[in-house]
Parts: structure tokens; C-alpha cells; sequence
């Protein structure tokens, strides 16, 4: 069975990290990879960014060209390569969107702010066609099965209970009534299932909170293991940005642990769903 661990787009993804790593520990230059494997502008980037697959006789340049001597090392980089070059299972999800759904499912530990929509790996089937359904680029005929692959996909994410989910959601999440208010009551109520498990925690924010260093701007942190890395996820219409840096990362970081403080804690935000389900009734 492919897991959403390790399918070819998460290998590609860690793969990539651990190129740029030891390219950026080793100081070398893009151009001087490029010139190697007579590679055209930019490919590094994307082959970094796990957009692209490598060839494994491209991988043996690079594990010489980097110095890798550990004979462990070099073979979980080809390993890595040559998973990631497997064909990819069908799926439904937008081209730009792929890189953010392997590093979800790559993910130790995620940290989503939502301000007035329920996190994806968090949907009911009914909420996310509903969802789906006023998007400008899916076409009908597929919202169905978008709708199912993105409730699967969820399902597998947060139920491994070795990853670590955290989840800050605004007030607005709980009033908007997307698909109506029996999808709702049942999408509150699922979050309020899955807010139980021991590995998930679900605050609410609510609007008595007032401004706050979020305010506006929803957002998801993905913490990686294997590589280490962190990643600050920001989603719009038709594409994604995913900053990696530093300089980056640790304000969203810093912000996410704020939003926290200021949100209701669990048990407050738990009776705050189960009063809301039941309004809906």
C-alpha cells in the first residue's frame, strides 16, 4: 500500500533537502552543478524544491561532487533517488499544489492557523466538495473525486499518531456555514472527534480576542524530521509560497506560539464546538 510517507513526491521532497544541505554545507555553487550535469538554468532549484527527479547516474555526481564518503550516506541519497523516480499514483490535486502535500505527509509535527476555513486534512467529504465546488479551476466533473482523495489523504495524515498536530482556528470557521448547516454541524462535530486523539489539539480564537500578530493572514508551519527542516506554508488561489529560510520560518513560528496563548484552551475550545454543533441542530 503507498502511504502518503512515502510516496514518490515526499521522497522527492526530502531528497531535495538533503541535496541543497549538502550543497550549501559544502559551498559550491549552483553553476558549478549545473556545468557537471549540463543541466539548464534553474533545474537545480526546482530538483531542490522536489519538483524534479535526477537520473542515478546524475546522483553519482552528485554524491562525488558534494565528497559524501560514508557508503551509508551514498546509499540512502541513491535510495532516495531511485524511490523518488517511481511513477507517482494518480491524483487529483492541482500540479502547484503537490509540493505542499508531500511535505504535509512528510511532516513530523503541523501547525495550522486557519481563519475561517477548516483545514484540509481536517475535512468531511461534504465540507470539502462544498468547498471545491466554488473554485474557479476544478472543473465539476472532478470535484468528487477531489473531495474523496483530499478526505483519504486527511484521514491517513492525522491519524498516524506519531505526527504532531496543532491547530488554531479562528471564530469564523465555526460561523461560516459551508455547504450549509447540516455539513457544518458534522464538520464541527468530526473536529471535535479528532480534537480527543492524543496527538491533536484544536484551540479556537475567538473574536472577543480582538487583533492579534495573525490577524489576516492564515498560515501552516510543517516541522520535517528527516531532514530536519521547517516550512511556513501560505496558500492562494491558484498557487502557494513555501518559505524555508530562517528569517522566515521563526517569525511564523513565534507567531503560531502567540496565537496559541491567545486562543481558548482545549477544553474551552471543546464545549465552544459542542455548543456550536449543537446551535446547528
Amino acid at each position: 500500500m503507498v502511504t502518503p510517507e512515502n510516496n514518490p513526491a515526499v521522497r522527492r521532497v526530502q531528497l531535495g533537502l538533503l541535496l541543497r544541505e549538502l550543497r550549501e554545507r559544502n559551498e559550491i555553487k549552483p553553476k558549478v552543478i549545473a556545468d557537471r550535469l549540463d543541466w539548464y538554468s534553474g533545474k537545480l532549484t526546482r530538483v531542490e524544491k522536489g519538483e524534479l527527479t535526477i537520473a542515478a547516474a546524475e546522483m553519482d555526481v552528485l554524491i562525488d561532487l558534494f565528497g559524501v564518503v560514508d557508503a551509508d550516506e551514498a546509499e540512502k541519497l541513491r535510495r532516495l533517488a531511485s524511490d523518488a523516480r517511481k511513477r507517482d499514483r494518480p491524483s487529483r490535486v492541482p500540479d502547484w499544489a503537490r509540493t505542499y502535500t508531500a511535505l504535509e505527509a512528510a511532516a513530523a509535527e503541523v501547525k495550522a492557523y486557519k481563519v475561517d476555513l477548516v483545514p484540509g486534512i481536517m475535512q468531511t467529504e461534504d465540507y470539502a466538495r462544498a468547498v471545491l465546488s466554488t473554485s474557479l479551476l476544478t472543473p465539476s466533473s472532478e470535484i468528487d473525486e477531489r473531495a474523496a482523495e483530499r478526505t483519504q489523504r486527511g484521514e491517513m495524515i492525522v491519524r498516524n499518531d506519531a505526527r504532531e498536530i496543532s491547530v488554531v482556528l479562528g471564530e469564523g470557521v465555526l460561523c461560516c456555514e459551508v455547504g450549509g448547516r447540516d455539513v457544518l454541524r458534522a464538520q464541527l462535530r468530526r473536529i471535535r472527534e479528532l480534537a480527543d486523539l492524543r496527538h491533536v489539539t484544536v484551540q479556537i480564537l475567538p473574536y472577543s480576542r480582538g487583533e492579534h500578530v495573525a490577524i489576516g493572514t492564515p498560515f501552516t508551519v510543517l516541522h520535517l524530521a528527516d531532514p530536519v527542516a521547517t516550512y511556513a506554508c501560505l496558500e492562494g488561489l491558484t498557487d502557494a509560497d513555501y518559505l524555508d529560510r530562517p528569517s522566515h520560518t521563526n517569525v511564523y513560528v513565534q507567531a503560531f506560539d502567540r496565537l496559541r496563548v491567545a486562543a481558548l484552551d482545549d477544553r474551552e475550545s471543546a464545549r465552544l464546538l459542542e455548543q456550536r454543533a449543537n446551535e446547528l441542530e
